[in-house]
Formats: C-alpha cells, structure tokens, sequence
C-alpha cells in the first residue's frame, strides 16, 4: 500500500512539475534600447507573474499551460507577447499621449507625474528621436512658458518664469548634478552639452531651490542622459544644412553580460560660410557611461563627457543691415572657446527593500576663454574708437550629493534626505583690447589687445554645503503632503591680485550668503486621469562671482529671493486620446538681479527692489489613434517691475520688464500612417508675442510675421521614413522664410537685433543596428 502511494505522490508530483511554465526574457524602451525596471509582465486573468530588475530582466514559473504574456509599465504601450521557446526581448512603445507619466527630477527619483506637487514638463526620447534637433533650443522651446533664444551658434539665453534674461535665474544639470557650481553660471552653459547622449529632458518650471539649492528659481533643467542597453545597439548618422552646416554623430552600448553594461555616444560638428558673416565654428564632444552590478543590491555607475567650442562671435545687427538682410558681422575677431569635461560616480545601494542610499562624486574642469562682441563699448567723445576685452574664466569643482529615501508605513509615507558639498576655486582674467570703428558703416575693422593693461585678475575658492530633506504622506487615500526644505551656505573667499585703481578694484573679502528655502505642495486624484495640486515654494540666488566682483570697486549686490505660489491640474480624456496640463502662478521677487544698460551701451548688474512674475501655463496632446497627433503648450505672463528706483528722481515701479513677451507658444501636429509603416510628417509652429527693448517701456519689438502677428511667428516641417533601422530626414525650418529677430535690444546707439536664420533645409541619415526583440 505505502508503494502505491509514493508511486501516486511522485506521479503527481512529475504531472506537477511537467505542467510548469517558465518564462524569462528583458524588457527595454523600443527607441533606447535602455532597459525598464519595473515592468509588470503577468499571465492573462490570473495573478501570477513579476516585475522587471533594474536590468530590465525576469524569469517567473507559472502552473499554467500558456502561449502569451501581457507586458505593461507607466508611460508605454502595453503589448502581449507570444512565448517562443526561447528568452524574450520586449520592446515597449513610449505612449503619445501620456508622454509626461513618469518623472525623476521632482524628487530626485523615479516618481509619477501625478505624485509631484509642481510644474514639471518632459521631453520624451520619441520627441527627442523625431525632432532631430540640431541645436538645444529644438527641444527646449517645446516645453510649455519656456523660451531658450538662439544667439547663434548655439549660444543662447533662457525665460522660465523670467523675461529673456542671461541672469542666474535657472539651473542645469545633467543626471540630476549641476553642470556649473554656484556662481560662476553662464547663459550659455548648455554649449556644453551632448545632444546625442539624451534620453529625456525634464524642465521644473518655478523654484526649486528646497531640493537643488540656489539658482533653481526661474526653473531647473535636467538633462538625462542614456543607459546601457538591454540589446546590442549601435547608431550612426549624419546631417547638414544649407547653410554650411555639417555633424557626424555615433551611439552605441549594451550589456556585456549580466553585471557590465556600457554605452558610448559622441559628435562632430563644424560650421562654414554660414548666411551669416564671420560666424564659422566647431565642435566636438564625447560621452562614456559604465553600469557594474555588483550584487543585486548594489550598482556602480560610472560617467563622464567632453565638449569643446569654437566659434567666431558675430556682432548684433543694426536696424538698416536687419531689415535689408544684410546679415553683416560688425567684426572680425571676437571669438569664444571652451572647453568642459565632467566625470561623476555614483553608488546606488538598496539598504532594505524599504530605503536606498544613492551617492554621486564628481568633478568638473571648466575653462571659456573670449573676446566677446557683447563687451565692446562705444566710445562716448570720440566715435572713431571702442573698447573691449579679452577675458578667461575657468574652474575647477571637487564636490557630492548623497540622498537616502525611506518608505515609512505610517501614512503611507517617505522621507528623502540629502547632503551636498562643492568646492570650486574660479579664476577669471581680463585684459583690455583696443578697437578702431568705421563711423561711416560702424563696422569694427581692427583690434590690438593690450596685455600690460589688465582690467580683472582674481581668484575666488566657492563652497557650498546644503542639506535637505522631503517628506511626503497620504493622510487621506488619494491625497498625498509634500514638505520639505534645504539649508544652504555658500561661501566665496575672493583674492584680487589688482590694485583698487584697476576696473576691477573690488579688495579682497570673504562673502557668505545663508539660506533656508521651503517647500509645502499637495495633489489629489481624483482618479488615475484627473488630479490637481497646489504648492508653495521659495527660490534663492547669490549674486555670481562675476556680477559681485567684477567692473566694481566695493561689492554691493544683495541676494536675490523668490516666493513662489502655484496651483495646477492634470486630466486624460475622451477614452485617453487626450491629455492636458494647467498651471497658474505667481512668483514674487525680492532684491532681483537686473542688467541697467549705461549710456555708453554697456550694462551693470544692479538689484531692483520687487518684481512680479504672474501667468497661466498649459499643454495639451491629443492622440485619437496610433496615426495622427497634436501638442500645444503656451503660457500668458507679466513681468512687471514693483519697485525699482534707479535714482532719487527715476524709477520704473509699475512697468514692464524689458524682454518679456505676455504670449509664448509652440504646437504641432504629427501624422503617421499607418499605410506606410516607418514614414511620418510634422508641422511645428513658433510664437512670441511683441515685448518692450527698455525699463522705460517706450519702445518695442512689434514686427509683424506670419499671419500678420506682431513679434515672431514661424513654422516648420519635419518628415522621416525609417526602413529596417536606416533612416532618411529632412527638417524645414522657417519655412516661410520670415524676417524676425531672435532677440533685439535697445541701446544708446539705437536698436540692436540677432537675426533668426532664413530658411533652412536640413537633411540626414542614420543606421541603427539592434540585437533580436521580439516586439
């Protein structure tokens, strides 16, 4: 009898063992390639299933006879999978519609949108795949109350909650570290930067100075960058334009085994004979990121880039050479060249299942060596002469962020915090440059610099200790708390190696600026496609070691401050075709830094009282089926002086800040079809309203362009058809070939305009070779 049982005990148990069902496989986005961590793969109408690892991998046995799997995660298409025998490689679609679903710059982690408390956009890696962008300011001007200005070749200014404004107002970062410490920022920091190595952008519109510290005020930019992929993949490609421009560009990674992973991305651009004279200039950068696993708890990730600039400094044009298009450089040998290289470490150890410590070291060596057309001042008594510079700021940085997050059962809650440190001695010289000046075309044709006469000789060791914290609770189910808050001392001990009868004359000082910036924001679901939010937060500012010590003989800038007040929305509608996004706001600046232009055209840094920031920004994107989509964003704004008094008998309370359009907006409308698989087709459209050139309010840039609207409005065409993995594009931009400035200015000398380029062509190819998936 005991025979029979254990013959019926193992049969069983071999019928039991026969019947299982083991499926294993990776998941990774289907244009990255990178792999995603925590995917839900799961049998259908049943319980059983896993998650994706941090490598995208799974491996789960099931009792069930199945054929097919259902793979889903936030933010992509969900797919059912046929099992083949063999190790699946899934490939999920980011979704149109939902672009915005999962965010990590809000807290510093992988969050949903729904769960941050603030004005957060992001700039999906199918957006960034589909726009082929050949400047920054592609991507950029797509987020909703955002403006980053060409200046041409890639030199820039920003508007997040600001006018255009090259003041210290915003904060860029790549991989969540800053890539230029604390005062020394420069409005063309993200010359610096490596198009190809994204994955995304993630722009926070407002202060966020409780979680990044000072300078993330207008608002934060995080670039992040790519992850080994999941399969082998390698991509190539090459672009120019019609106007001399030409880039060479690779990727490639993956993981060499199941610990290793790497990938490599890099570019080669130049620029020549442009429509625009003297303005012919290079560039070249190169990324390398490693990924090691060192148990499954702990990871080492260790990254690094460097970027080189070159580039002739073309002089702004005047009114006659504007509207003539006679796109003349005033000169011909201003320059910039710079020359950045970034390398961090960071550990990411998972302490429990409940906490993780993650640690990033890193180091930045900086160097922008110019002769900037910005700098040359006309001389006030004799027309034939001007003045300039040539001037050389550089840093180097030593410094970490180390952030713990806890879940906590009670209230459902977590608490992050987080300690950081940079060290980062600048230095800056500046010696001056004689220039001759053609009174009859006010072209500039010769420069003698003058090495004995040195305007700027200093060097000032910047630290920066923070510490914050964030604590989020849900007392209520679908409501959830945000508090939190940062400490931040920054230090600058400041050497000058110049007598006080030099420009800069400032004596030496040590100069320390405190803060604590807080943070109090909620959300309520309403359900999983409605929600709102409300937040309050302060944004805090040092004035820059630049605008603190150089041209001046006793330093006497104040810290700027900003109190923020917002509340905003979030829905998906009509069977989730369609998906919008609101905010209102008002951010109330004390002691801000403004530029006053002097009468010899030059400017200074000076604090201006009280100002007012208020508007309304919003987004939509509209997604009826997998062939047709549509984005708007926009923004309604002020910026208005409160309370600037210049002198004893001058002010500008009341009026508007100069370079502050009240409309800002960009759409477009992509078509996919899905009779040609591979091929797609957009048309983008630009605006910018008119806005005043001067504190006075007297005049303005109020040209008319397409459609009969003041200021700027512009369309461009993009298509691309992409055949077993080679891609051939084109974009069009200003397609109707509009006259419009980038930026104009209003000095003593009259008005001053960067032109916006004619219409330009650019055509490319890419091949991209990827390893088997099976979606």
């Amino acid at each position: 009898m005991k025979k029979l049982y254990i013959i019926i005990i193992l049969t069983f148990v071999a019928l039991n063992t026969w019947a299982q069902t083991t499926v294993k496989g990776k998941i990774f986005d289907a244009i990255t390639k990178e792999p995603l961590a925590g995917a839900s793969i799961f049998v259908e109408n049943s319980n059983e299933g896993t998650h994706s690892n941090s490598m995208g991998a799974f491996n789960f046995t099931t009792h069930f006879t199945i054929e097919k799997v259902q793979v889903a995660f936030a933010g992509y298409q969900s797919v059912t999978v046929t099992l083949t025998g063999k190790e699946l490689s899934i490939a999920l679609s980011p979704t149109s519609n939902r672009i915005q679903e999962v965010v990590v710059t809000a807290s510093r982690e992988v969050q949903l949108r729904r769960e941050a408390p603030i004005a957060i956009s992001k700039i999906s890696s199918k957006q960034i795949e589909e726009t082929k962008p050949t400047i920054i300011n592609e991507l950029i001007n797509k987020v909703p109350g955002v403006i980053m200005t060409n200046l041409t070749n890639e030199q820039h200014m920003m508007a997040i909650r600001q006018p255009m404004t090259t003041s210290p107002y915003f904060l860029y970062m790549e991989d969540g570290i800053p890539i230029r410490p604390v005062g020394v920022f420069n409005h063309n920091a993200l010359l610096e930067m490596n198009m190809y190595s994204l994955n995304s952008v993630e722009v926070i519109k407002g202060p966020s100075s409780s979680l990044y510290g000072s300078e993330a005020n207008g608002g934060a930019v995080n670039f992040i960058t790519l992850k080994p992929s999941a399969i082998p993949t390698v991509r190539i490609g090459i672009q120019r334009d019609n106007f001399g421009y030409v880039r060479t560009q690779f990727s490639g990674g993956s993981y060499v085994n199941q610990n290793l992973g790497f990938v490599a991305s890099g570019f080669v651009a130049q620029q020549r004979n442009s429509w625009l004279t003297y303005s012919d200039y290079n560039k070249y950068g190169f990324n390398l990121r490693t990924d090691y696993r060192i148990n499954d708890r702990s990871k080492l990730i260790l990254a690094g880039s460097i970027d080189k600039y070159r580039t002739e400094m073309t002089g702004s044009v005047d009114s006659s050479g504007f509207y003539n298009r006679k796109y003349q450089s005033n000169n011909e040998f201003t320059f910039r060249n710079v020359n950045a290289l970034r390398i961090r470490l960071t550990h990411e150890f998972e302490i429990n299942k409940n906490s993780e410590l993650v640690t990033s070291l890193y180091i930045r060596n900086n160097d922008i060596e110019q002769l900037p057309s910005y700098a040359i001042k006309k001389d006030l008594n004799n027309p034939t002469i001007a003045h300039g510079q040539h001037n050389d700021n550089a840093f180097k940085s030593i410094g970490f962020v180390s952030q713990n997050s806890t879940k906590l059962k009670f209230l459902n809650s977590k608490l992050i915090t987080g300690l950081s440190y940079d060290y980062s001695p600048n230095t800056y010289w500046a010696s001056y440059v004689s220039i001759t000046r053609d009174t009859k075309t006010g072209f500039y044709p010769s420069a003698v610099e003058h090495p004995d006469s040195v305007l700027a000789n200093y060097k000032a060791n910047i630290a920066n200790l923070g510490a914050y914290f964030q604590y989020e609770f849900s007392p209520v189910q679908r409501l959830k708390i945000v508090l939190g808050g940062r400490y931040d001392n920054i230090r600058y001990n400041f050497d000058n190696y110049l007598p006080s009868t030099a420009f800069t004359g400032a004596p030496d000082s040590k100069n320390s600026f405190d803060s604590f910036t807080p943070k109090v924001g909620l959300t309520y679901n309403f359900n999983p496609d409605l929600g709102a939010y409300a937040n309050y937060s302060r944004g805090f500012c040092p004035p820059s070691v630049n605008q603190l010590y150089s041209g001046v003989k006793v330093p006497s800038l104040q810290p700027s401050k900003f109190d923020n007040y917002e509340i905003g929305g979030w829905a998906t509608v009509l069977k989730k075709w369609l998906y919008v996004d609101f905010s209102f706001y008002q951010m109330n600046g004390f002691n801000e830094v403004v530029s006053y232009r002097l009468v010899d055209n030059s400017t200074e840094s000076r604090n201006s009282g009280k100002t007012l920031h208020r508007g309304i920004e919003y987004s939509l994107n509209f997604t009826p089926n997998n062939q047709l989509s549509f984005r708007f964003g926009g923004s309604n704004v002020v910026h208005q002086y409160v309370n600037y008094e210049v002198s004893s008998t001058l002010n500008y309370n009341g009026k508007e800040m100069p370079q502050a359009p009240h409309f800002i907006a960009n759409a477009e409308i992509t078509y996919r079809p899905s009779f040609l698989k591979g091929f797609r087709v957009a048309t983008e459209w630009q605006r910018i309203s008119s806005y005043f050139l001067d504190n006075g309010n007297t005049q303005r840039y109020n040209d008319r362009t397409l459609f009969g609207l003041k200021g700027v409005s512009t369309m461009n065409f993009r298509a691309g058809y992409n055949l077993k993995g080679i891609e051939i594009f084109g974009n069009l931009m200003n397609v109707s070939n509009e006259l419009y400035a980038n930026n104009a200015t209003l000095g003593a000398f009259g008005k001053s305009f960067t032109p916006a380029s004619p219409r330009t062509l650019t055509i490319g190819l890419t091949y991209q070779f990827r390893g088997r998936q099976n979606q």
